[in-house]
């Protein structure tokens, strides 16, 4: 570790600098230039460069927010195999003993490459940009209405969900909702299956009032027992398709948050979004993962109210809130912890450069980030949960091989890329599940299931992780498409504190105090200097200098922020 890396690793308590802070008064007009413009794609999107961001800040803060919230149009619905899992099924009824089981296995390794292939192409969407905003709600319903790979072991299943989520990202949450009383994946990840008449499974109705709708304390567990039975019979085929199976559905009266009848799943959404506090919890989770804090009660009650009396439409409330000078507060803006996600996307960006998206699902992953598989129902903690001494550390490294500044020579010739960033356990548990499937019936809740613990720690499993994806793109020739020198040179930049103030201008999206910058330009003047190297930055030795302190800046506690 260099000196100044052990100097920046100090000063990890100013990463967070909004917690000590009250909030700002907040100014009639909103302030738009180009700090604001980067933040609202920070924050909407995943990043921009400078000269985008100068374009829009010409077009002016409606004409940005507009064009975020503008359709793309259909996209196209990404399935390599949609006939897979009923397929596999018909083999395997032919079949018994060990063919059986080696057909099952075969099955799994498909059906995970082909998530790990979903996976990759929807990062490539979020590196390209092309919708930002879509792709930033859709990732927000992941985390809100959550579903895991690990447990529904269904690859077609959660790239339905996926786009479920992606074709209503901006549309109307009340359509979300009931969709998602129905979705096969979260039916199977949260036991549905298992809930009929005289035996309910109350896991779906509990979180869809806790999680989902109302936030904990404004139900009962009367109304949670009474939900579950208007959940029962609720289900899907073995392929994979939404079934109501009729005969384990409860058709007795029941009361739910003071509304009596003979419900099911459609008229629990709606007792659901009759509640005042569902538009204030929707509300409130929106602001708080766009702003990274908690909105003030008043305000809170006026964008639930926008909410709500637009008919659950999520796209009022979003133009109305990128527009809101409290947005823009100083105590909001570079004041979020960026994901895993968000920072390795944001910093491609910034730089310039791309990579394969197996970099990033797998060094997002490493960070905590697993995509398609939060950690829990309640999904990603985020915020300063993001950081630690260790994650900031795996962090440069990261960007690190982004910048080719990471060495690979020293690691084992025999380690290669895994490509699957979900690795599912060959468990009986699982045979137990297919066989199930192949009757039409409800198969084991996760309580019931005994799966196999990894013999791997996960320290192990990270540093192994990390060995492969190195070599990975050994192998694949990755080379970093940053051309600093050139960029220097064409702004004519000469003195050592106009190149460092460049590039911590186009890579942070906040400045750093002034001992670190003081810092960043000593060392770059050192480091200049014992190269031989003039004011004037030759292509080549200029250019792995500059990337050197490009890595150093995107090691800073100010680089996990935006």
């Amino acid at each position: 570790m260099t000196e100044i890396q052990v100097a920046l690793l100090s000063s990890l308590a100013l990463m967070f600098p909004a917690s000590a802070q009250e909030p700002a008064e907040t100014e009639a007009k909103l302030e738009w230039d180009a700090r604001a413009a980067e933040h609202l794609f920070n924050r909407a999107g995943f990043g921009a460069r400078p000269a985008e961001i100068r374009r829009w800040v010409e077009a002016g803060p409606e004409a940005l927010v507009e064009h975020l919230l503008a359709p793309r149009g259909s996209e196209p619905f990404y399935v390599e195999d949609p006939e897979g899992d009923v397929e596999r099924l018909r083999e395997m009824r032919k079949v018994s003993g060990d063919e059986r089981r080696r057909l099952r296995q075969l099955a799994r390794q498909k059906d995970r490459r082909q998530y790990q292939a979903f996976l990759e192409w929807w990062v490539e969407r979020l590196i390209t940009a092309d919708d930002p905003l879509r792709e930033r709600m859709t990732l927000f319903w992941h985390g809100l209405l959550t579903s895991s790979f690990q447990t529904v072991k269904r690859s077609r299943w959660m790239i339905d969900q996926n786009q479920l989520f992606r074709d209503n990202a901006t549309g109307s949450y009340a359509t979300l909702l009931k969709a998602i009383l129905k979705d096969p994946a979260m039916l199977r990840y949260l036991d549905n299956n298992t809930n009929k008449k005289g035996k309910p499974n109350e896991n779906l109705a509990r979180e869809v009032m806790e999680l989902f709708s109302l936030g904990e304390g404004h139900y009962t567990e009367s109304d949670v027992k009474e939900a579950a039975r208007a959940l029962t019979g609720h289900s899907f085929q073995p392929g994979g398709t939404y079934r109501f199976f009729a005969r384990r559905h409860d058709y007795g009266p029941k009361d739910i948050l003071g509304a009596r009848g003979r419900h099911d799943a459609s008229d629990l959404a709606d007792i659901l979004l009759a509640q005042e506090q569902c538009a204030r919890y929707i509300a409130g989770r929106l602001i708080h993962y766009f702003e990274g804090v908690e909105p003030e009660a008043q305000r809170l009650e006026r964008y639930a109210a926008l909410l709500r009396d637009g008919g659950y439409e999520l796209e009022p409330l979003l133009r109305t809130l990128f527009l809101d000078p409290d947005f823009y507060r100083e105590d909001i803006i570079g004041a979020r912890v960026a994901s895993p996600i968000d920072f390795l996307v944001g910093s491609m960006r910034r730089l310039g450069t791309r990579i394969r998206p197996q970099f990033v699902v797998l060094g997002a992953a490493m960070l905590g980030e697993r995509l398609g598989d939060p950690p829990n129902v309640k999904g990603w903690e985020g915020g300063e949960a993001w950081i630690s001494t260790s994650t900031l550390m795996m962090r440069g490294n990261l960007v690190g091989m982004v910048l080719g500044e990471v060495e690979t020579e020293d690691l084992d010739d025999r380690a290669e890329l895994e490509l699957l960033a979900v690795d599912v356990p060959d468990d009986p548990a699982s045979d137990a599940t297919d066989e199930a499937m192949m009757q039409g019936e409800p198969m084991m809740s996760d309580t019931e299931q005994m799966v196999p613990e990894s013999p791997r720690s996960a320290e192990q499993r990270k540093n192994s992780e990390l060995t492969r994806l190195l070599r990975g793109l050994d192998r694949a020739g990755y080379r970093p498409r940053v051309h600093f020198a050139f960029r220097i040179g064409k702004l004519r930049l000469r003195t050592d504190e106009e190149v460092v103030d460049y590039l911590l201008d186009e890579l942070l999206a906040i400045e750093p105090p002034a001992e670190t910058r003081a810092m960043l330009v000593a060392h770059f003047a050192r480091e200049r200097e014992d190269a031989g190297l003039g004011r004037k930055l030759p292509r080549g030795s200029g250019e792995r200098l500059l990337r050197r302190v490009a890595h150093l800046i995107l090691s800073l506690p100010e680089a996990q922020l935006h």
